[in-house]
């Protein structure tokens, strides 16, 4: 009996939770535009919003692609849309930076680089976000992206760092190319909604 207690108490014990570092690459004006946004929803609110960064923004869209995917959405052509309109954000001109390249966990055509030489002709500027994803929510993509690689003859072949840093870029992308004035009051009471909530 004192062996099946031991056994016991060793499923019982409280496992410490190890988040995953996700790593949201994006040229530097992207990341400027995104601190401009959350200054204007300050503005907007006359309030000083402690905690509302890019970190939190991005956050935020990584919560709303996940309530779509436990809707039970096909996301599919989604995805690849999102991949052929703004993929050649996160590729840059390797041949520039020289021996500037640093390996990070990705899949193997998905390429990451980080840049300090901000006057190279021809090239932008870079840089790399960390975000913090809870195990339960890194799970559930990699559940999302295997259903898929049985479901579909095409692989989609993504990871959860070009996710999110697509996810970023296309939402940066629309509030650049203006937002109707319902849409952008609708996406800043969600913000802050959420904001209070956290």
């Amino acid at each position: 009996m004192l062996t099946l207690k031991s056994w016991t108490s060793f499923f019982n014990r409280e496992t410490p939770e190890f988040y995953k570092t996700v790593k949201v690459r994006a040229p530097r004006d992207f990341f400027n535009r995104a601190e401009v946004f959350i200054e204007d929803i300050q503005y907007t609110t006359n309030e000083d919003l402690l905690g509302m960064n890019i970190t939190f923004l991005v956050k935020l869209l990584f919560d709303n692609f996940l309530d779509h995917v436990r809707q039970d959405k096909d996301l599919y052509d989604y995805l690849l849309d999102l991949r052929e309109s703004y993929s050649h954000f996160l590729t840059t001109n390797t041949n520039l930076l020289g021996n500037n390249l640093r390996e990070i966990n990705r899949v193997a055509k998905f390429q990451w680089s980080l840049s300090n030489v901000s006057s190279m002709t021809g090239a932008r500027d870079y840089l790399t976000l960390n975000i913090d994803i809870h195990p339960r929510e890194v799970n559930r993509i990699a559940v999302f992206f295997d259903d898929w690689d049985c479901k579909y003859e095409i692989p989609l072949d993504m990871d959860l760092n070009e996710l999110l840093s697509l996810l970023f870029i296309e939402f940066i992308t629309e509030i650049r190319n203006g937002l109707a004035e319902e849409t952008k009051k609708e996406i800043i009471a969600s913000i802050l909604k959420k904001w209070e909530e956290h």
